[in-house]
């Protein structure tokens, strides 16, 4: 059986500096290939939404990752935002630059950009890219519904 954390309250500031809170929970498979749900839970219509606001849920997860996920891949972790309107999943992405200023381990490699100009391309080990160690934000994802595996972790 998955493990599934009970909902815990969360306090954040909205874009505006006013204090919110949701609630959030944590839920993993037992087996491999393991898989970390993070879902976010706004019931209370007078506070800013994760669905509705990509500062809120960022903010929200990068918190998590920080103190309760420390250490995990992020590769393995997905996120679910909720309120009112439904359930969505999100895609995590890494915040290159601040993997960078953390003195985390990178590589550069020459590649040709336009107009024939020579430009560095940044290559980073995916297994280095670890909860604690690189902020990440979903601010250009697409909202989608919650994948089969994540329903699966969160029933």
């Amino acid at each position: 059986m998955p493990f599934r954390s009970p909902n815990m309250p969360i306090v954040y500031p909205d874009e505006a500096g006013k204090p919110c809170a949701m609630l959030y929970r944590i839920a993993f498979t037992e087996r491999e290939p393991w898989l970390v749900v993070v879902h976010l839970h706004q019931n209370e219509d007078s506070y800013v939404s994760p669905v509705a606001s990509a500062s809120v849920r960022d903010q929200v997860l990068n918190r998590i990752l920080e103190v309760d996920l420390r250490g995990l891949p992020i590769g393995a972790v997905r996120l679910v935002a909720s309120d009112r309107s439904g359930a969505f999943e999100y895609a995590i992405s890494p915040d290159i630059h601040d993997f960078i200023e953390r003195g985390n381990r990178y590589r550069t490699a020459p590649d040709k950009g336009r107009r024939g100009r020579i430009v560095e391309r940044i290559e980073i080990d995916p297994a280095t890219l670890i909860a604690g160690r690189v902020r990440v934000d979903t601010v250009h994802a697409d909202s989608t519904p919650p994948s089969e595996a994540v329903r699966a972790v969160l029933a």
